[in-house]
């Protein structure tokens, strides 16, 4: 299959987790403190050669998996613009992994919403909270209203 997942995880899912690629899966580094991990990998539909989404599971190497939770593409509005797109074939919200593609299968999608899904879900687990990216922090500050003063408190002439 043609995933292209260490492309994925490494240059185009902004997760910022301290990890490796493993196959077809990412596994994030434990925690300061913590036996968890973290392994993030494409979760198949029904159907061969398509994925839904992004399943995240919790392993502790003594017990095995703790928990499993699978993040969608459609939910996250992952593709909405490349479905949306009239030269787009399939308009399903869906990876298309056929194999021998030379093309990534996720091009054109926004992993922005699924990205903070999984650093919510890496949080409940002790993963650290990431640092914004410079770009966004700056876009971000601009953004904020400017500092107005506490309501109540007029100054008075003396």
């Amino acid at each position: 299959m043609s995933l292209h997942a260490e492309q994925f995880f490494t240059q185009a899912f902004p997760h910022r987790l301290d990890g490796a690629v493993v196959g077809k899966s990412f596994y994030a580094a434990s925690p300061p403190g913590s036996q968890i991990r973290l392994r993030i990998d494409f979760y198949e539909t029904i159907y061969q050669h398509k994925y839904g989404g992004l399943r995240l599971t919790a392993l502790h190497p003594d017990k095995g998996t703790v928990d499993v939770i699978a993040l969608s593409f459609k939910d996250h509005g992952t593709f909405r613009d490349r479905d949306a797109s009239r030269t787009y074939r399939h308009a399903d919200g869906l990876v298309h992994a056929f194999p021998g593609s030379p093309k990534p299968p996720w091009l054109g999608g926004d992993f922005t919403s699924l990205a903070q899904a999984v650093h919510t879900y890496a949080g409940m687990w002790g993963f650290p909270a990431p640092e914004p990216p410079a770009q966004s922090s700056q876009r971000a500050a601009s953004l904020l209203p400017a500092p107005s003063r506490v309501r109540g408190t007029v100054p008075r002439a003396r």
